[in-house]
């Protein structure tokens, strides 16, 4: 399932000069009708093979067929219909970073790419988000791969992205190291730590001979930083992702290559000094080559619950990816104090062990009720061949003791071709949870090239076991479905208020709109004949009846074929 990779070749890998991706075939697997969400039990787990009813939104505009990929993803707390994205973005032919903002819940984007001077290249684009709102965006700048000197800067944003201050510099190595790899995150507790900023990275010597984990900090809301402080006892080390705890801890966690495994240290004192480091979960796989040329890692996706109102305060979890036998897995342990034990591996994908389909890329986020949220890419839908890939997601409500069925999110497969780039389709992927929503944006190959997409999920609240609480309208599916002339599509309120009901493309784009007003309470119903806002029939196809209203909005999909 895999190519092993020596430690030298591994960092040869990590910065060797790319090539462009070569268009890839869209694949989209055929599937039984009626076309609705069902489980489908099969030995030793389930699985559900349908997407849910969560749009596909493309969020880059650019023309070009160039790549963009490794996103991270934020919520704005202040106002969750607000939300950034960042990626790394190649539009002009070598590496910069795209950003894009969203203030109607992931339905419309606006990018642009950020400007971050002095070097002409900018990788690696890490991202997070404070209490008030404030996004920081965290970038490697360098001349080229491979190739000093190299710099992380750290750009803030007031105004939900739309505009960001001039860089600060939070390392410059100039040529005597190669920065890689730099996570930020910020102390969001409420107390005498909050506000700190805190970035890891790795820091190669500048013959690569060796590796460290090393860290600064901010303690003045990001105007200045220290210089860095060295986070890991030995060399031979990669991808380093921090987390800020309760009373000001700072966690970093990393993959160590001797012994194999994810290593975890804590410091007590803001970031000054570091514990000793502490092996917490051993390995089978090395960093190497999956079907496709994917470069995957196993490392720490690192989060810790601070909310004041989560049940589960102060637990620390780890999701990573391993090798269960077969296949590529995802697995989470948590910590309940401090780091110091850890709870035994549990698998998050729900597929059938050991059916030959990877899955790899993992990333989590901790909403404000201490719930985790999970997304990572996923081959189960192609085991056979193992090569096509999905996004799924899934869920717990009990520290990562059970997940909930995990749902696939996107609504075409993505093929990875025959690109030989480092990476591939980048290392990461980004996923916000925030009172009832969950944003996620990820990598997708359905136009023939890398671009950025975006799903959002509303949760709307939490019951006690976990489940969605029923917004005050209530969506049903179009009948009937598929259809081929026309379809009813009706939807329950409990009182009057103002809705709109409208038909939208895989993309997010209104094809017609069928209400816009104020509804009657109780049950209206509505006819789509399969024809856009200029009266002429759209092609064959999946389609999203969307409708809104208050701070609420649900889809149903409805299949067209003619």
């Amino acid at each position: 399932m895999k190519k092993a990779l020596t430690f030298p070749v591994i960092l040869l890998y990590l910065i060797i000069t790319f090539s462009f991706l070569n268009a890839a075939d869209i694949k989209e697997f055929p599937r039984p009708f009626p076309l609705v969400l069902r489980e489908y039990q099969i030995p030793d787990g389930e699985y559900n093979p349908w997407p849910l009813d969560v749009l596909n939104v493309q969020i880059n505009t650019d023309s070009t067929t160039q790549l963009q990929n490794e996103e991270m993803a934020a919520i704005n707390p202040q106002n969750a219909d607000n939300a950034v994205v960042l990626w790394r973005d190649f539009r002009l032919g070598f590496r910069r970073v795209g950003v894009g903002y969203t203030f109607d819940a992931g339905m419309t984007w606006h990018d642009t790419l950020l400007v971050v001077p002095p070097y002409p290249w900018q990788s690696d684009p890490v991202l997070a988000v404070d209490s008030s709102g404030n996004y920081f965006a965290c970038t490697l700048c360098l001349h080229s791969t491979g190739e000093g000197p190299t710099g992380i800067y750290v750009q803030k944003s007031s105004d939900g992205g739309i505009s960001w201050s001039d860089p600060v510099i939070a390392v410059d190595s100039a040529t005597q190291f190669f920065e890689d790899k730099q996570m930020i995150v910020l102390d969001g507790d409420s107390g005498p730590t909050y506000g700190n900023i805190y970035i890891a990275w790795t820091r190669f010597t500048a013959d690569f001979s060796s590796s460290n984990i090393v860290l600064v900090r901010s303690i003045d809301a990001g105007q200045t930083y220290s210089i860095p402080v060295p986070v890991s006892d030995i060399d031979g080390v990669q991808w380093p992702v921090p987390a800020a705890g309760p009373d000001g801890e700072v966690y970093v966690a990393w993959f160590q290559y001797f012994p194999r495994g994810i290593v975890l240290d804590v410091s007590y004192d803001q970031g000054q000094s570091f514990d000793l480091d502490r092996l917490i979960a051993p390995t089978n796989v090395w960093p190497g080559d999956i079907n496709g040329n994917i470069l995957v890692f196993p490392f720490p996706a690192l989060a810790c619950d601070i909310s004041q109102d989560s049940p589960y305060r102060g637990n620390l979890y780890v999701a990573f990816m391993d090798d269960a036998g077969m296949d590529m897995d995802i697995f989470l342990i948590r910590s309940t104090d401090g780091g110091v034990t850890w709870s035994s591996r549990v698998r998050i994908n729900d597929d059938m062990v050991g059916n030959g389909a990877d899955q790899f890329h993992p990333w989590i986020s901790i909403d404000d009720v201490g719930q985790i949220h999970a997304i990572f890419y996923d081959r189960r839908l192609d085991f056979n061949r193992n090569w096509a890939f999905d996004l799924f997601y899934s869920r717990s409500t009990d520290e990562g003791q059970s997940w909930s069925t995990n749902e696939r999110i996107t609504t075409v497969s993505s093929d990875p071709g025959d690109a030989a780039l480092a990476g591939l389709i980048g290392e990461y992927i980004g996923l916000s949870a925030w009172k009832g929503e969950v944003q996620m944006a990820w990598t997708d190959t359905r136009n023939g090239n890398q671009d950025v997409f975006s799903g959002r999920m509303q949760l709307t609240g939490v019951r006690s076991d976990g489940l969605p609480l029923p917004m005050p309208f209530t969506l049903n599916a179009p009948y009937p479905n598929p259809f081929n002339s026309s379809t009813v599509i009706s939807f329950i309120t409990d009182s009057e208020m103002d809705m709109t009901l409208d038909m939208v493309d895989l993309l997010g784009r209104r094809i017609a709109l069928l209400f816009d007003g104020t509804c009657k309470s109780g049950i209206n119903r509505f006819t789509w004949d399969g024809r856009n806002a200029s009266g002429f029939e759209v092609a064959s196809g999946p389609y999203f009846a969307r409708l809104t209203g208050g701070k609420g909005m649900t889809v149903k999909k409805a299949v067209l074929l003619r």
